[in-house]
């Protein structure tokens, strides 16, 4: 605590230009530290299956134009050039806008934030998918779908399927537990059970609710002993219960890629990827916010040099 006050005391006893000096110094180092953020984290969490570059290629371009950015600001500093200095200014004000719209295009594109756990076994359906504007193309744009559900076919999105159960309590199919998952239940210790992705629930098996029988892998077949799924089920998928069962085929070309609850399944990976990587992403935004403060140390001390004096 005594350093921190020692450190405002020096900071407080120094001349103007050196103290605006200081500011610009921290500032474009803070606009390296939000480039890497934007390079590093949020591109990781960022969705990234088959959504054809549009949230990975501005988080990536964004982060590169803020390395370049930081290049110049820093030689603006180090040659005392006025010029260079100005350039990195406007440029950091370029990315707030562009990191701003990006924001908004997310939040429009996935229709808000998904709060929802990513964890829970569940099914999903079309209706209770977000309204926003990637919704509107997989929903009326067969050629946008049909671009999607190849790209889903060729990162072989079903090959994690393992051997499935019915689970008891809601009669959704899930991965069967594991040796050890038998064991933490059996000793009460806690283990997170594998759960298949909204990806995998929605196009690499048909819905519960359409009574078929697990066989192994992706391989289904229609029995009259498995009918008579679970209400709560039916329930879930009924909006897309028909069309779904019809759309069903064990080719691993077909699948359930063509199903509505593929569809919802998509945008629901899609948007809890977006909802984790937006928070990466404001703090970004903020931090370039902060670096720009630099801009009002040079009208604070009512000086235009951009270096300290020599």
């Amino acid at each position: 605590m005594n350093f921190g006050l020692r450190e405002q005391r020096a900071f407080a006893r120094m001349v103007p230009e050196d103290r605006a000096w200081l500011i610009k110094g921290k500032s474009v180092v803070l606009t390296c530290l939000v480039s890497v953020l934007l390079l590093s984290v949020s591109s990781i969490k960022a969705p990234k299956t088959c959504t054809g570059g549009m949230f990975l290629g501005p988080i990536i371009a964004i982060g590169l134009f803020l390395i370049v950015m930081f290049v110049v600001g820093s030689c603006g500093l180090k040659k005392n050039d006025g010029d260079l200095y100005d350039c990195y200014l406007l440029g950091v004000f370029l990315a707030i806008l562009l990191l701003l719209a990006f924001i908004i295009f997310g939040y429009v594109a996935v229709g808000g934030i998904d709060a929802g756990h990513a964890a829970n076994a569940r099914e999903y359906s079309l209706s209770e998918c977000k309204r926003g504007w990637l919704r509107g193309r997989v929903t009326h744009s067969s050629h946008f779908w049909a671009s999607t559900s190849a790209c889903l076919r060729r990162s072989h999105v079903c090959n994690g399927m393992t051997n499935l159960v019915r689970n008891p309590d809601t009669g959704i199919f899930v991965p069967r537990p594991s040796s050890f998952e038998r064991w933490a239940k059996r000793h009460g210790v806690d283990a997170d059970p594998r759960v298949m992705s909204p990806i995998e629930s929605g196009c690499c098996k048909p819905p519960s609710s359409c009574g078929l029988t697990y066989v192994n892998g992706t391989t289904w077949i229609s029995t009259a002993a498995s009918a008579g799924a679970p209400a709560a089920v039916a329930q879930v998928t009924n909006n897309n219960k028909d069309d779904d069962c019809s759309r069903w085929s064990n080719d691993h070309q077909t699948l359930c890629f063509q199903c509505d609850s593929c569809k919802a399944g998509f945008l629901r990976h899609t948007s809890q990827a977006w909802s984790v990587a937006a928070i990466y992403i404001v703090l970004a935004f903020i931090g370039l916010i902060l670096s720009s403060l630099a801009l009002c140390a040079d009208q604070a001390t009512g000086n235009n040099n951009t270096g300290r004096s020599r």
